[in-house]
């Protein structure tokens, strides 16, 4: 069998099909990722646009050649629109249509030139304006750490340059319109990258769905199921991380433990969902009222902690106070007044030498000494590397 763009183009068709079905058994799988039948719907009407294309070429039936070059235009802009799904934001029927349409009016209306180049030459503008804009909704979406993401847009940037390279190919005339692409021709090599191109995006798409899941369920098993902040082992890893940062740039950082005013009495009085219900306003109020780089996160029980970086004692104390007193304000009543919730909180800051742990026991005691003051209140100590090169505590 001699190997010439129309057979070329039938496999290629298949292998669309191939992978429209895989995508769309991904999405019975993964039902949460929907962009997945945008995906599935994209491939099939490329399997589509290029078996009529084919056909349109053996039989020279214009009418095929024109239903093949929309469903090719199409299939591009289903693709962005499952990008855009993907990332959760709405995809606009005027947007998804505007390529269509222009190619739909350069085909169609009296312009100067060939018609069937221009229409071409647009068939072909419009693929890529709609590959560089899935690349662009890749790029959107780089602060999810997906890695398939990467890959995918070195694929579409690949298909938008043969694209672009079969623009040139019209405008020399060394590509005909009511034919498959001669084999000597730039856009010849779209016969064998759209086969790249095909199953490189439908296995990266999965990829990136379930990319997508597994990072979903990590992040769930770092948070607490009650508040939804950092449970206790993400926020020392991440504690540990960022103190080491601050350290080797020197920059200060502290640490601020919170503990419940009297909780085991609010649970015995008021029952144990009025104790969910002050653990999740604490965490609320916390979180709108720290700043966006500070780490946040559940120590365990009624206890909180709060890692500050680039943060000196006087600030810290103002961020514990201001958080003890939002939630005084925020919880009074919280059990048709029979009852008022209120916190204390101790806080430390980092010295040269001086561990997390040690950090830690230090905001305690400062914690404790909250406690035997009256509770509802903050205390601060320092943190600080002794005489004898071990990290002692200095209670301010």
């Amino acid at each position: 069998m001699d190997l010439d763009g129309l057979t070329l183009m039938t496999a290629g068709s298949f292998v669309a099909l191939l992978s429209s079905l895989v995508l769309f058994a991904a999405w019975t799988q993964i039902r949460s990722a929907p962009a997945l039948l945008w995906w599935s719907a994209s491939q099939l009407a490329a399997a589509i646009g290029v078996a009529l294309l084919a056909i349109g070429f053996a039989s020279q039936v214009i009418v095929l050649m024109m239903a093949g070059s929309a469903f090719v235009v199409v299939s591009p802009a289903l693709l962005w629109a499952g990008l855009c799904r993907f990332n959760g934001r709405r995809i606009h029927p005027l947007a998804l249509a505007a390529g269509p349409l222009v190619w739909l009016a350069v085909s169609f209306l009296p312009l100067p030139g060939d018609p069937e180049v221009t229409s071409r030459a647009a068939e072909f503008a419009v693929s890529i304006a709609f590959m560089l804009a899935a690349i662009a909704e890749l790029w959107r979406g780089r602060r999810e750490v997906l890695m398939a993401r990467w890959p995918l847009m070195a694929i579409f940037a690949l298909h938008a340059t043969i694209f672009a390279g079969g623009i040139v190919d019209i405008i020399r005339g060394s590509m005909p319109t009511d034919r498959a692409p001669p084999l000597n021709s730039w856009f010849s090599l779209i016969h064998f990258e759209q086969m790249i191109f095909t199953v490189g995006s439908a296995v990266f798409m999965v990829v990136l769905a379930r990319e997508r899941i597994e990072l979903g369920y990590k992040q769930a098993s770092r948070l607490d199921e009650l508040t939804g902040i950092s449970n206790r082992r993400a926020f020392f890893e991440s504690a540990e991380r960022l103190l080491r940062r601050c350290q080797e740039g020197g920059s200060p950082c502290s640490l601020v433990v919170f503990d419940l005013d009297h909780f085991k009495q609010i649970n015995d009085t008021h029952g144990h969902a009025a104790g969910d219900r002050v653990l999740r306003i604490f965490a609320d109020t916390a979180r709108v009222t720290l700043r966006p780089n500070d780490l946040f996160g559940r120590h365990g029980g009624e206890e909180f902690a709060v890692m500050l970086p680039g943060t000196g004692a006087e600030v810290a104390y103002v961020i514990a106070e201001r958080v003890r007193h939002a939630f005084a304000t925020t919880s009074d009543g919280f059990t048709d007044g029979a009852a008022n919730a209120t916190v204390s909180a101790g806080v430390a800051t980092v010295k040269t030498g001086a561990d997390l742990e040690a950090t830690m026991e230090v905001a305690d005691r400062a914690l404790y000494r909250a406690k035997r003051l009256g509770r509802n209140r903050v205390e601060r100590a320092d943190v600080g590397r002794a005489d004898d090169d071990s990290n002692l505590i200095r209670v301010a």
